[in-house]
């Protein structure tokens, strides 16, 4: 009875074995009619649920048995690859499954970003973690990021010092005048806001000059990317005292695209917001000019309130700025324009008590002061490890225009213009040789022109003064350095040179004081000047010693004596 039991056994053994179905093949890729290792192969039944899975070997092969093939389908997909679908009822082994490329459908996911990351020298926040519903701009959300200030005109700071960059998209486009950026930039186009610490922005000084200042970069979402983006707001009211409307509005447009970037702003109100001061140049040093006005008309004031709450202006600003990606270097423009324009009036009562009898002084006081500036920068710059060339062409052109009407009992009428013409060029250049030898050369020009004349009215009459100041500043210089183990060795070496006319006129007063109503004076200087300095810097300590000496000459034109100067 055993031995018939067992004989069953097996038999039923070797009859299941007997009707496995092997479904075996080979995936290949259409195109290039190689094999490809890795696909995916499942069999379903008719009901759709899998029975079988296998993937492709690295010749491209698959293998794998079944009981019955009856209803069954095969599914062979990979990524980059359309999905292939065989039914198995009326095929014969091997297969040869010929893949062809197409996409794959994911489904959707979440990713969940850190809100702070940190890699090297580079910290990376991000935007939607810091942002709340009330915020306007990017510069919103900076100031809640930990160790960045933002100023109420954009000017950031970090770790209570001042950036020496403001990139988007790692592009310089704005220069100085980032504070477009940070006050107009919607913060739901920013994806991430990376922080560069100890960032030296000339590649070619990496590892020679240590910089202990920190950039900013503006990483944008890809729906910001590759598209012009714009957004702006306006409101409107009327006022009573003064009588007359009121506004405030702006436009902001953006475009970043691989060798193309602009932005543009357009902003206006008359609420007591002088708005030329968000075109200010950061970085910006001071004038090698150095011309300041002569003349000035003062409009009235009020003391201890704001100005918004005193003062009803018109105030326009343009601006547009472009980057143009030319091979490896920068072709970059910055164009302003800003109008200011305000209204005062002022009535004062004084009285003097004197001994002989108390004096009273009425004085009304009205007046408009207009101002205009216009300016621009065209730059070229090549930015990299062997070699860093800028050469920045600028001008800029003020006019302001004062009125100042007086009466009571001492009437008189008073009118400045006040134009300011300044055009400027700086060349830069720095060479590195064998990774540790630089050469440098530097070429600053600057030409500036101040005519003022001041009029004024009284008593039918009239008293002009005219002043035309100019000057002109030049500073040529060339310098190499040597580094080696973190200690840089370098000597500079230029001439300096600055001449200054000043013309000053009094042409409507009386004859009899000839000669005393116009002066003509010439300041000049010329300097020879060689400047050794050695450096070192390990991690971020950083030693200087400098050891400059200069041979100055300066004449004045009779107004004194000539004389030279060793410093």
């Amino acid at each position: 009875m055993n031995r018939f039991i067992t004989y069953l056994i097996f038999l039923f053994v070797v009859v299941s074995a007997v009707v496995q179905v092997n479904v075996s093949g080979i995936v290949v890729d259409k195109e290039r009619n190689e094999p490809l290792t890795g696909a995916s192969v499942i069999v379903k039944g008719a009901d759709g649920k899998i029975k079988k899975y296998a993937t492709s070997k690295g010749n491209g092969g698959f293998a794998m048995s079944l009981p019955s093939m009856a209803g069954c389908r095969q599914e062979v997909s990979m990524m980059s690859f359309a999905k292939k679908t065989i039914p198995l009822d009326s095929v014969s082994f091997p297969l040869t499954v010929f893949l062809e490329p197409g996409t794959t459908l994911l489904k959707e996911v979440t990713v969940k970003a850190d809100r702070i990351r940190e890699q090297g020298d580079t910290i990376s926040y991000t935007v939607g973690s810091f942002a709340q519903a009330q915020d306007r701009s990017i510069g919103d959300v900076l100031k809640r990021m930990p160790g960045i200030d933002v100023a109420n005109n954009g000017k950031i700071q970090y770790q209570g010092e001042d950036i020496n960059k403001f990139y988007i998209e790692g592009s310089d486009l704005l220069g100085g005048k980032y504070g477009i950026a940070t006050n107009g930039i919607s913060h739901e186009d920013v994806g991430a806001v990376e922080v560069m610490e100890n960032h030296q922005p000339m590649q070619v000084l990496s590892g020679i000059s240590f910089s202990d200042k920190a950039a900013i970069n503006l990483k944008l979402k890809n729906m910001a990317k590759a598209t012009w983006s714009f957004h702006g707001d306006a409101g409107g009211g009327y006022s009573w005292q003064p009588d007359g409307a009121i506004w405030d509005g702006e436009l902001f447009a953006m475009a970043v695209m691989p060798n193309f970037q602009n932005i543009t702003t357009f902003k206006t109100n008359n609420i007591g917001e002088d708005l030329s001061a968000q075109a200010v140049d950061f970085f910006a040093s001071s004038r090698g000019t150095d011309l300041s006005r002569y003349v000035g008309v003062s409009l009235p004031g009020v003391p201890n309130l704001s100005r918004k709450r005193t003062l009803f202006n018109r105030s326009a600003l343009v601006s547009t700025n472009a980057l143009w990606k030319l091979g490896r270097g920068e072709f970059k423009t910055q164009i302003d324009y800003s109008f200011n324009r305000v209204a005062a009036e002022a009535a004062n009562v004084t009285t003097y008590f004197l001994n002989d009898g108390n004096r009273v002084v009425t004085e009304d006081r009205n007046g408009v002061d207009r101002s205009h500036s216009l300016s621009g920068k065209f730059i070229y710059e090549l930015n990299q490890k062997t070699a860093f060339i800028n050469n920045t062409l600028k001008t800029n052109i003020d006019w302001d225009d004062v009125r100042l009407g007086v009466t009571g009992s001492l009437p008189n009428d008073q009118t400045a213009s006040l134009p300011d013409y300044y055009v400027g060029n700086d060349f830069k250049l720095i060479k590195r040789f064998s990774g540790k030898h630089l050469v440098t050369f530097i070429s600053t020009n600057e030409w500036e022109s101040l005519p003022q004349t001041l009029s004024v009215s009284i008593n039918d009459g009239i008293i002009r003064q005219h002043v035309k100041d100019h000057a002109f500043y030049t500073n040529e210089s060339a310098a190499y350095a040597f580094s080696v183990k973190g200690i840089t060795i370098s000597l500079e070496g230029g001439v300096k040179g600055y001449f200054r006319t000043l013309n000053t006129d009094l042409p409507d007063m009386p004859e009899e004081i000839p000669g005393e109503t116009t002066n003509v004076l010439n300041t000049n200087y010329l300097t020879v000047y060689a400047t050794p300095k050695f450096e070192y810097w390990v991690k971020r300590v950083n030693f200087s010693l400098n050891a400059p000496v200069s041979f100055a000459h300066y004449t004045f034109d009779k107004a004194l004596a000539n004389r030279s100067e060793v410093y």
